[in-house]
């Protein structure tokens, strides 16, 4: 999930401050805790690496066109519930045959992402 993650905040444009960590056992020093915060920002920017490179492979790009990125970010209905109500094809005309036959091609993108992250690509 961290790589998502880093992949969205990297790819969406987000220009806020990054923070990337975790509570350390409690077993660990002050260094330790140090140690811990470096390590989760280290492990950040490995993962930042790791997610433009996986945006810049071409089979990456010809993936996230058959998940159908585009369409995932243009809204589905009006704002609201008279924009929701209004639209018929929301609900009365939704076509659950024709929506259950559209693979997202997720699984697809979940490998190019593991053999990104395990360095084989």
């Amino acid at each position: 999930q961290a790589f998502w993650l880093v992949d969205l905040l990297e790819s969406a444009g987000y220009d806020g401050p990054r923070h990337f960590d975790f509570k350390p056992p409690r077993t660990e020093d002050l260094s330790g805790v140090w140690a811990s915060a470096a390590a989760c920002m280290r492990n950040y920017l490995l993962l930042a690496e790791r997610a433009r490179a996986f945006r810049a492979d071409p089979d990456v790009v010809a993936a996230l066109t058959a998940a159908r990125l585009p369409e995932l970010a243009l809204p589905t209905a009006q704002d609201g519930l008279a924009g929701l109500l209004a639209d018929r094809d929301a609900f009365e005309d939704f076509d659950v045959d024709t929506a259950a036959r559209r693979g997202m091609a997720f699984e697809v993108l979940d490998q190019l992402a593991m053999e990104h992250l395990l360095g084989a690509r």
